[in-house]
């Protein structure tokens, strides 16, 4: 049975040989793309000297306050003209200060009548002007490989003028849900069958991370369709470059995943992982004829159980093999709002809600803390990180929580 590390480390492993394909996308669609090279300027930024605000650039001489203005421009128009001291362009806010000029006065500064200007504030040779290149040299990273494409990444990109991004092709995701217990919503419900929550759970997930191509199937764990949902499986896998399923990866008589994928071909790399809930997973690998590795996460049908290693594991994986930089989410540590009063004999991940009060970050467990909960998991945005051997808490204790930045967050609200 594999820590949640020593999982992550078995996948990097077996994913090592993949390659990444690179695609270029036009800056329309970039958002959540991860960039596949270092973006760099080609070009100083700002590309010339400019005012940051509505006034007068002066071509000034020592002690003088009374100044001729000879032009006025706005912005992305410029003066070329040459100046002696004494003179002034009247500019707007972002405008190119003419080179003949070496200080600029706010607007509210001066007063003009007609083309005479005077200063009637004192100043210094230099002041208010924003120099080419300030905030970046030519030829430096503006965005770094690895980088998930963000709204402002995505407008810096284009400040610089390109038009398309190098990024990383998305893998093909198949979802897979197993059981005769599940039907579709719409569907007839019989006594004993629930509607199946856990492929909507593991769609909008995976869409929410910018993975485009996701698909999904049903398999049932009838023992004489084994071989026919054999046949089936091979077949999805075909188009599939990441399989993840849900349900049959216990230990019960029905849980034949694992069986089903080994006949495959797949080659298992672990069967539980050390973590409540969760511990119910299967990981293997499939090898392609091209020397490509399809990973296969096998989750148990428990929503809560599958909510956690999916956040825990399954995402963090996936970022890491299409290039991101940063996979794992942000930790906040927070004070626990109640009694936590059960023990942890293995790493406990807990659901709850992340709020602020007063600015500061509080944690409150959900009210059904196991595996088999399903409606608290659509209030839960944060996962309290409870170690190995640690004895009950109470009200105020520390505790390390993975913020799911993705779920959102209630601010102020009070547990």
């Amino acid at each position: 049975m594999l820590t949640v590390r020593e999982a992550r480390a078995c996948w990097r492993e077996a994913l090592r040989g993949n390659g990444r394909a690179i695609e270029s996308v036009p800056l329309k669609d970039a958002a959540g793309r991860i960039l596949a090279m270092d973006l760099t300027a080609p070009f100083p930024y700002p590309p010339f000297r400019k005012s940051p605000f509505d006034g007068y650039a002066l071509c000034s001489d020592d002690g003088l306050l009374d100044y001729t203005v000879v032009a006025t421009i706005g912005a992305g128009t410029t003066y070329a003209d040459p100046l002696v001291p004494g003179q002034a362009v009247r500019l707007m806010t972002g405008c190119a200060v003419p080179d003949g000029c070496d200080t600029v006065v706010m607007q509210e500064d001066t007063v003009q009548t007609g083309t005479r200007l005077h200063v009637a504030a004192s100043f210094q040779r230099g002041q208010f002007i924003i120099p080419r290149g300030e905030e970046c040299a030519e030829g430096n990273v503006i965005a770094a490989k690895g980088t998930r494409l963000t709204g402002p990444v995505i407008a810096v990109a284009a400040a610089f003028g390109y038009t398309t991004l190098p990024v990383y092709a998305m893998p093909r995701i198949t979802v897979l849900t197993t059981g005769r217990e599940l039907v579709m919503p719409g569907a007839p419900r019989k006594d004993g069958q629930i509607y199946n929550s856990n492929a909507y759970f593991l769609y909008f997930l995976l869409k929410k991370e910018c993975f485009r191509t996701v698909t999904f199937h049903h398999v049932t764990d009838a023992p004489e369709a084994f071989e026919k949902e054999c046949e089936a499986v091979k077949e999805y896998l075909a188009d599939a470059d990441v399989v993840i399923s849900t349900g049959g990866v216990s230990v019960g008589l029905y849980d034949t995943m694992p069986a089903l994928y080994e006949r495959l071909g797949a080659r298992p790399l672990y069967r539980h992982i050390a973590m409540r809930p969760g511990s119910s997973s299967y990981g293997a690998v499939l090898t392609r004829p091209d020397g490509s590795t399809v990973p296969i996460f096998g989750l148990s049908g428990n929503p809560t159980a599958a909510f956690n290693i999916c956040h825990v594991l399954v995402l963090p994986v996936l970022r890491a093999s299409c290039g991101l930089l940063e996979t794992d989410w942000p930790i906040v540590t927070c004070r626990l709002s109640c009694d936590f009063p059960k023990e942890s004999p293995a790493d406990r991940y807990l659901q709850g809600q992340l709020t602020w009060r007063g600015g500061k970050p509080w944690f409150t467990p959900q009210a059904h803390a196991k595996g088999t909960a399903l409606v608290d998991t659509a209030t839960t945005n944060g996962l309290a990180y409870i170690p190995k051997g640690t004895p009950p808490l109470t009200a105020g204790d520390a505790v390390d929580v993975l913020y799911l930045i993705s779920q959102g967050v209630s601010h102020d609200k009070r547990p």
